[in-house]
């Protein structure tokens, strides 16, 4: 949500969204959620990792995270159930529940201290090796109230492992998803098993009893290199684990990608020989696989053998034997049904991936339907879920605007939440929702990390900085006039979640929140803004919050600099009426720097010309930017800085970081004509430095400048 200083400061248009409840589940500490879960009384359960340690104060500038288990309430009443770690870095990837309300968290762990408790596997792998992550996957069993019923090592302790996604059956049973390429990875009679190790690795699966005392079945399936012999000759080929679904029947259904053929694709199955994307049914007995099958055959790629066009990131399973998948495909041959809601891919040119969603049938012999979803730009599924008339779910990442929208949230949003209907062929609903632009890379802030259906057909989703809401059946964003606030971002561009600091200026997205046409506040013959602006109020801890802009999906006010660290709520009002309160999390400092829509930083060379890329400074010359979020402001809440006034300083912890080290900025204090909570910054251009950073405190946001010799 990257905007530039004048559209950030006073009239940025962007659009969110509204849902029966939203809430931040954050605290003191940085969230990243990674998995969402859901009941049958309608509680979300969400997990995922916090940062205890950040990368700045780290050994080897690797942050240290605990596991963290929260539980909301139908109303969004937020519960912090458990958190674990040792004294590495500690992730869970997945979360699942089962009837009688037990808890299995599934992920990676670089510590060799991690709790433990009746472990079928107590020694951690040996690290410094493996396909890019270094640790060993882990599976905690918690009771409803969150007392541990086991916690185990999993996935070999040779080399790395990890677990990536974890189901459960009403008995108990937890069914776990990875990557390892630890030799000793554990293996059964009927399972597949391959040789791992450096330079290969394998799709590890697993059951385990209800009481993690036994392993009842596991195997690994792993590709091959498919033209050139060996990995020395073609380059390292790994094959990876990513989602897990069981049936009622109690099948498992294993969702991963290869990155070489030579899997143990079973007779009768749709693709026997491909790359990428596969798909595997193991029996409920555990005994042997149902089926194990390719969706694509990928393409050429000279000698070196074939490369990938489609990957899979998420799997679900009805009580039919249905395998339900969703993940991304470049392939103009996937497999597609003629009925089908998008047909062909969209990109025939460029082969630029779409999102594609499939109904595998029972035996994995055929597609029941399969439908591309996308628009010309690179896009995929992350998350799905099936509700109890067989419509199907799905969140993602797009950077195409042209994404098929049935029901307008955002205009300009890079993440999609969309229903598909049961049979595949049309868009039950539709719609974008805001995340970082210009996208240099997917967000996930909004609704793409996670999602899940309860037997209400209520719909959980998450953002991956801790925003969590649930939408009842028919109450999904764009589907109902109620206003709702759907979650903050500093104003000069940043992730969507629910943190503010003293004197900030921040950005409130969400749906109906204010008047249809927008309003721009002015100051007033005493230098201050108003606040309340076309019936609009925002308070944050009960004191009243200057504001700048006012719209139907977005209010950009200044949080008061009263605001002292820890947990309190923002509330909005239409017309002196409240809507439901939205939690949020106050930090010391949270800078954030304005950028032009390219990226970089909206600056003014010396010469009073604005620094672009056609126009840049000169090295050991002085530009100004403008930041707000760094925390300590003086003067009062909304008032306009008249003259300069030079504040934030070293002692305070003002610096400019560059590939040279870090300087002291010529000045660094309040924005003459602006509201107080912005910051200009006058520096130096650094020698051979093009990118910069903010340092406030213990925090920091990067920029760069267009700079010439």
């Amino acid at each position: 949500m990257r905007k530039s200083a004048v559209i950030a400061l006073l009239a940025c248009a962007a659009a969110a969204q509204a849902a029966s409840y939203t809430t931040y589940i954050g605290d003191a500490n940085s969230y990243q959620v990674l998995a969402i879960a859901t009941d049958a009384a309608g509680n979300t359960y969400v997990t995922g990792s916090r940062i205890i340690v950040p990368a700045s104060s780290a050994p080897y500038g690797v942050p240290v995270t605990d596991v963290f288990v929260s539980k909301l309430d139908p109303s969004g009443n937020l519960t912090l159930l458990a958190t674990f770690s040792g004294k590495g870095a500690d992730q869970a990837n997945g979360i699942a529940v089962d009837p009688s309300g037990n808890i299995y968290i599934a992920g990676i762990t670089t510590s060799t201290d991690f709790p433990l408790r009746n472990p079928l596997q107590s020694t951690s792998a040996i690290a410094g090796v493996g396909p890019g992550f270094n640790g060993t996957g882990f599976l905690v069993k918690m009771s409803a109230d969150g007392t541990v019923i086991y916690s185990t090592y999993m996935g070999g302790a040779g080399a790395p492992s990890l677990l990536t996604g974890v189901a459960a059956d009403s008995e108990g049973n937890a069914y776990v998803v990875g990557t390892t390429t630890a030799p000793d990875y554990p293996h059964t009679p009927g399972m597949p098993t391959a040789t791992v190790g450096y330079g290969t690795s394998g799709a590890f699966f697993a059951k385990i009893d209800p009481t993690g005392s036994q392993i009842l079945y596991a195997g690994v399936l792993a590709g091959q290199v498919s033209e050139c012999g060996s990995p020395a000759d073609c380059g390292v080929y790994y094959t990876v684990g990513t989602a897990v679904a069981v049936d009622p029947a109690g099948n498992a259904y294993i969702a991963g990608n290869a990155g070489g053929a030579g899997l143990p694709t079973t007779a009768g199955a749709l693709l026997k020989d491909g790359i990428g994307a596969f798909v595997a049914k193991v029996n409920s007995t555990g005994t042997g696989l149902v089926y194990a099958t390719y969706l694509g055959p990928g393409t050429a790629e000279g000698s070196l053998g074939t490369v990938p066009t489609d990957q899979v990131y998420a799997i679900a399973a009805d009580g039919e034997g249905n395998a339900y998948l969703a993940g991304s495909t470049s392939d103009t041959a996937f497999p597609a049904t003629p009925s089908a809601f998008q047909t062909s891919l969209s990109d025939l040119s460029n082969a630029l991936a779409d999102t594609f969603v499939a109904k595998l049938n029972p035996t994995g012999s055929a597609m029941v339907w399969a439908t591309f979803l996308g628009a010309a730009a690179p896009e995929g599924a992350q998350s799905i879920a099936i509700d109890a008339a067989g419509d199907v779910w799905i969140s993602g990442v797009t950077q195409s605007g042209g994404f098929p929208v049935k029901d307008t949230v955002s205009t300009n949003g890079s993440e999609f939440l969309a229903e598909l209907n049961s049979t595949g062929s049309a868009l039950s609903y539709s719609a974008l929702f805001p995340g970082n632009l210009p996208l240099v890379a997917f967000p996930n802030k909004a609704v793409a990390a996670a999602l899940a259906v309860d037997a209400s057909g209520t719909l959980h989703v998450g953002g991956s900085t801790g925003v969590i809401s649930a939408f009842p059946s028919g109450s999904a964003p764009g589907q109902t006039p109620a206003p709702y606030v759907f979650g903050i971002a500093n104003a000069a561009g940043g992730d969507l979640s629910g943190r503010v600091a003293p004197a900030e200026l921040i950005a409130i997205y969400g749906l109906h929140l204010g008047p249809a046409a927008p309003v721009t506040a002015t100051f007033n013959a005493a230098g201050f803004l108003p606040t309340s602006l076309a019936g609009v109020e925002v308070t944050i801890n009960g004191i009243p919050a200057p504001l700048l802009y006012v719209s139907d999906t977005q209010i950009n006010a200044v949080a008061p600099v009263e605001l002292t660290a820890g947990v309190t709520e923002l509330q909005l009002a239409q017309n002196s009426v409240p809507l439901p309160g939205f939690r949020v999390v106050t930090d010391a400092t949270a800078p954030g720097v304005f950028l032009n829509a390219d990226g970089s930083a909206a600056a003014i060379n010396q010469d009073g010309t604005v620094n672009s890329q056609a126009n840049p400074a000169k090295v050991g010359s002085y530009v100004s930017i403008w930041a707000t979020g760094t925390g300590y402001f003086p003067g009062k809440d909304g008032q306009m800085a008249t003259g300069p006034n030079q504040f934030c300083n070293p002692q305070y912890g003002c610096l400019i970081g560059h590939d040279e080290g870090a300087g002291t900025p010529s000045y660094a204090g309040a924005a003459p004509g602006m509201v107080n909570g912005v910051v200009q910054i006058n520096f130096q251009v650094a020698p051979g430095s093009v990118g910069y950073t903010l340092i406030v405190g213990s925090m920091s946001d990067a920029f760069n400048i267009y700079a010439t010799p």
